[in-house]
């Protein structure tokens, strides 16, 4: 089959959560089909790694988005209906692209990662549309508008609507919709009701991420992520401001490792308190994840499938979570990460983690088992080719899917 495939970030290298779930399923889509990747790069040092997704695709054409202007670009629209999102991740140039590319190569599919990107696609193309939302983006405003003041809360919030009416009109001319996770899909089908939903969970390369050979040495905690991104700031904020000196009560020395790239001052000034290191970009997180104890996820606001929580759990780390934060994964997978909610809940869960190594270590073993049989790579793949080969088709029933989760 020749596939149109539409993502808004260039999926390259697999080093963050939306990346790494787009890159796989361009991965395996290319191996059995060919497959014309149109894209966007909305960071500078993307634009390096454009020779290397090229070797993945019979054609590559990735288009240059600078925030700021794209962020300039966006504000008429809060005069209007359309969702911010919309024109942040419009290109003139992509759309050239996708036009010509449509007008002269006859799709059998067209694949879009990423609600936004459909606009690149007419209402009134009949080519079949498989729809990747991964998580409900509307659902993620809605939530920041909980967690900020005036004026960004009434912004955030109007997001929430209109991107909501933005996804059904998507949903609603889908061949099929996936998602992430239950929780996910559910959201959708109260937004598209009639729209053909799948859940098609993300994997973890669970060769790649593998236990360390021995402890850490220290009493680490860690946490993981692009620290640019607005849940994760907050999570560490929460974490090292009302977690971590609760800890510190039952455990003097213990660490806390903030590993990602972008942090900004409010993340950075949390150095201060002492005893909390901020990395940056690192090249391997896996370096970092030897160096811990215990993983942290203490979201406050979360969607999807947390992949942090993932690779943590295949480095044979115990994990720390918000129920939030856990709320996507499998039941089984769900069952050996401890959660906590409030500030003391999450620090008493650590501290058992810390002062009991057997405890954690059989944790550990145990989490990297269930991981290696639920988030199998494989599995989520075969699965997305069935649906895009044939998207419509009704005996990839729902059942199959929670099955799966179970």
């Amino acid at each position: 089959m020749r596939i149109l495939h539409l993502c808004h970030r260039i999926p390259y290298p697999p080093d963050k959560g939306d990346k790494i779930r787009a890159f796989h399923q361009l991965r395996a889509m290319a191996t059995h089909h060919e497959v014309d990747v149109f894209t966007l790069a909305d960071d500078a040092g993307d634009l390096a790694h454009r020779e290397a997704l090229a070797a993945y695709c019979r054609r590559l054409t990735v288009a240059r988005v600078h925030p700021r202007l794209a962020r300039l670009r966006a504000l008429p629209s809060l005069l209007t209906r359309t969702p911010l999102t919309v024109p942040y991740f419009y290109s003139a140039e992509l759309a050239m692209e996708v036009r010509n590319a449509l007008a002269e190569r006859s799709y059998d599919r067209i694949f879009v990662y990423c609600s936004a990107m459909a606009q690149y696609i007419k209402p009134a193309c009949s080519i079949p549309m498989v729809m990747d939302l991964v998580d409900v983006d509307s659902d993620k405003w809605t939530q920041y508008a909980a967690h900020t003041s005036f004026p960004f809360s009434a912004i955030y919030r109007r997001e929430g609507r209109t991107l909501r009416a933005f996804e059904r009109s998507v949903c609603e001319r889908a061949a099929c919709v996936l998602l992430s996770t239950e929780r996910e899909a559910r959201l959708a089908r109260e937004i598209a009701p009639e729209a053909r939903v799948h859940i098609l969970p993300n994997g973890v390369d669970t060769e790649y991420f593998q236990p360390a050979p021995q402890a850490a040495p220290e009493e680490s905690v860690i946490f993981t992520g692009d620290m640019s991104y607005f849940p994760n700031e907050e999570a560490v904020v929460f974490f090292a401001r009302q977690v971590l000196p609760l800890i510190r009560r039952s455990v003097a020395g213990v660490r806390f490792l903030i590993v990602g790239r972008n942090p900004g001052s409010r993340v950075r000034d949390l150095e201060k308190a002492g005893d909390v290191e901020v990395t940056g970009f690192v090249p391997d997180v896996r370096t970092w994840l030897a160096k811990a104890r215990v993983a942290v996820a203490p979201f406050t606001i979360a969607a999807g499938i947390q992949n942090k929580i993932l690779e943590a759990i295949s480095c044979g780390l115990p994990v720390v979570a918000t129920s939030r934060a856990a709320q996507g994964l499998s039941r089984r997978v769900a069952n050996v990460v401890d959660t906590g909610d409030t500030a003391e809940e999450l620090a008493s869960r650590v501290v058992v983690l810390l002062q009991d190594p057997d405890r954690a270590r059989l944790k550990g073993i145990d989490g990297r088992r269930l991981v290696m049989e639920d988030y199998s790579w494989d599995n989520a793949l075969r699965r997305l080719l069935e649906l895009v080969e044939d998207p419509v088709a009704e005996g990839f029933s729902r059942l199959k899917n929670q099955s799966s989760l179970a």
